[in-house]
């Protein structure tokens, strides 16, 4: 999916499968019933990313949400007073309710710091968690890691959100942080923090994993692979590290190149280890300081890795490995529109086994 324009889809010869005319930016997702959950504009020419649609494949509308889009809450993602702008701005997720947990803008000086749980059926909101309840008050109040023309502060910059089953909670992504963590839904209580703890205050060590694996810096798209090593007390963790420190990443490597990273954490001894990584040796010519994003593909073990931006975003480039590193898939794409590099990569069916159609 592209981060704004065109959402299309292609196979394995290169060949486009599908595209939609309406604008994407950023949320696209396959829900449970087979639609996909599409974030648009009323229109092309519109500023505003403030609809979100429950749509299938053909474009059939199912749901629309957008009555608490107000488009005051909407922000500009390179922080310009000018561009389009969007309110829904990275990530959108299905409960297992079938509601909605969406990352947004709340209107205020702070941006995408912020989530909110909609009804799938009335689109009320039912539950909003803002990270400013949960994190350190200098985290937001002194940040100054990144700068904006609009005067917007981007202190967390919540890019991904995965809901845990096993325990009814979230692990959410902040890219201005170098953080991963993990919340209980229900009290936004933390269970536990990557990351390098060195800068945080004295009450929240507690939460940091014990484990000798590098800081990650800028990361993205932190997802729950299924069970790896039949121990219930683990749960292995897949996300991109871009690897550009922004406020605690590490230094020492920090822009020489990015990766995709597989972690197994042991929830109940509180400790990390890293098991799986693809990218270190592709060096500068891959690293990408911005969108980015890595797949576990079930069918087959492979990982499906999304260097989104590379050479100054002039070209994204999508990799299918193996767990031993062999790349058995590559594709470069190039000559799209302005800000319309691949923001993430997924593989899906062409034809998912939701669809349902007949012809009269």
């Amino acid at each position: 999916m592209p981060s704004t324009k065109q959402a299309y889809a292609f196979d394995t010869n290169g060949d486009v499968r599908w595209y939609s005319t309406r604008y994407n930016s950023h949320i696209f997702k396959e829900l449970n019933n087979g639609n996909l959950l599409y974030l648009t504009k009323e229109s092309n020419a519109a500023k505003t990313y403030n609809v979100l649609l429950e749509t299938d494949y053909l474009g059939k509308i199912y749901q629309r949400y957008d009555d608490f889009f107000s488009s005051s809450n909407a922000a500009n993602e390179a922080g310009t007073s000018e561009g389009e702008t969007t309110v829904v701005h990275h990530d959108g997720i299905e409960l297992p309710s079938g509601n909605l947990l969406l990352t947004v803008n709340d209107g205020s000086t702070y941006i995408e710091d912020t989530m909110i749980e909609i009804n799938r059926k009335t689109g009320e909101i039912e539950k909003t968690i803002d990270l400013k309840a949960i994190l350190p008050k200098s985290f937001y109040e002194t940040y100054d890691s990144t700068s904006r023309e609009d005067g917007k502060i981007d202190w967390f910059h919540q890019n991904s959100v995965a809901y845990d089953e096993t325990d009814n909670s979230i692990i959410i992504s902040g890219r201005h942080q170098d953080t991963i963590m993990k919340i209980a839904y229900d009290t936004s209580e933390i269970k536990w923090i990557i990351g390098d703890s060195s800068t945080w205050p004295q009450s929240y060590q507690k939460y940091f994993l014990a484990g000798e694996v590098k800081a990650s810096g800028g990361q993205h798209a932190a997802i729950i692979l299924p069970d790896q090593d039949g121990n219930a007390e683990t749960i292995d963790l897949m996300f991109y590290d871009n690897n550009i420190s922004v406020t605690r990443g590490d230094e020492e490597t920090s822009e020489n190149y990015s990766e995709a990273r597989q972690v197994r954490i042991n929830e109940t001894d509180q400790t990390i280890e890293e098991v799986w990584n693809f990218g270190e040796a592709l060096g500068t010519d891959y690293f990408t300081k911005i969108i980015g994003s890595a797949r576990y593909l079930k069918d087959t073990g492979n990982r499906l890795v999304d260097f989104g931006y590379r050479d100054n975003g002039q070209t994204s480039s999508i990799m299918e490995v193996t767990s031993d590193g062999d790349t058995v898939f590559n594709v470069d794409l190039t000559d799209f529109p302005a800000s319309a590099w691949a923001y993430r990569a997924e593989r899906f069916a062409l034809y998912n086994d939701q669809w349902n159609y007949q012809l009269d």
